[in-house]
């Protein structure tokens, strides 16, 4: 019976984990400060700083889902608000005209609404347009016509400071820039009698801010231009400024939405103890392999 507890004491000590420990706790008497760890300890609280900084500019300004899809309304359903700035420089508001045309054979001439759209006549003899006119979401254009009698040889020099489709959005998206206004500060000036056409094509975009409920339908658009003669049984017809409408079945959904408090101090207080921790447990390592090796225990 002796021998075979002598022998279970043997194997036991042949078999303990402390033997292999590596980690070993050092004892608090004999801890001293070191000038390597005050360096980790400061570069640790320098590192920490910048994240909660960092996490702090981006819990202000919210974070962005960005969506796409396709539209389940067909065209033509709904009207678009169109807001426009636009100033002709070499005829008067009695010489030139508004229309609003579309595939479903609407055609307006200078019909809007007065409280919300205005024709104010420029100081060198041009008319300026401003305000808001309304065209369904489909296929077709509007135009600003002269009217009256020689006017074939008349140059229709333009400037387009704003032209908008559907809400104004007064901020932007840092990350997801939006063309809603690419036509902004645009001026032409050609030679006599050339018509301009501006091909419009928009993009419908929806954008919901789910912190207030807020939601907008501004319309992203590109466009392209060409200036020509325009004839009718081989005469030349008065120059005019067309923009051609052309509507996307594509909707994008851009949603923005902010960290809830609580969550933000999780997150950084889940950083701040996680660098420490890690931070402690290398440095502790590397101390014990550091004064095993010196110690010769593997030797």
């Amino acid at each position: 019976k002796q021998w075979y507890q002598r022998r279970v004491r043997v194997t036991m000590q042949m078999f303990d984990l402390r033997r292999v420990d590596l980690f070993q706790s050092p004892s608090v008497d004999v801890a001293e400060p070191s000038v390597a760890g005050g360096a980790l300890t400061l570069s640790a609280l320098f590192f920490c700083v910048i994240c909660f900084f960092v996490e702090l500019g981006e819990f202000r300004e919210g974070k962005t889902k960005e969506l796409v899809y396709l539209e389940g309304m067909p065209g033509g359903h709904d009207h678009v608000t169109v807001y426009m700035n636009i100033t002709l420089y070499e005829l008067g508001c009695k010489e030139v005209s508004l229309d609003i045309q579309d595939r479903h054979g609407r055609f307006d001439i200078d019909q809007y609404s007065q409280s919300e759209f205005h024709k104010t006549s420029t100081k060198s003899g041009g008319c300026n347009f401003e305000g808001n006119i309304y065209v369904r979401h489909m296929l077709g254009n509007f135009h600003f016509t002269p009217r009256g009698q020689h006017l074939n040889n008349k140059t229709i020099t333009h400037s387009i400071h704003a032209l908008r489709f559907g809400d104004h959005m007064a901020w932007e998206f840092e990350d997801y820039p939006i063309s809603t206004d690419s036509l902004a500060h645009e001026e032409k000036s050609t030679s006599e009698g050339r018509t301009h056409d501006y091909l419009v094509k928009l993009v419908k975009t929806e954008v919901v801010d789910e912190d207030n409920g807020e939601v907008l339908h501004p319309f992203q658009y590109t466009y392209t231009h060409r200036d020509f003669v325009a004839h009718h049984k081989g005469k030349p017809l008065p120059p005019r400024i067309y923009f051609r409408l052309q509507f996307s079945p594509l909707t994008m959904k851009f949603m923005v939405y902010h960290q809830d408090t609580w969550v933000f101090l999780t997150r950084h207080l889940a950083i701040f103890g996680g660098t420490f921790a890690v931070l402690k447990m290398c440095f502790s390592g590397a101390h014990v392999a550091h004064d095993t090796i010196k110690g010769g225990k593997f030797m």
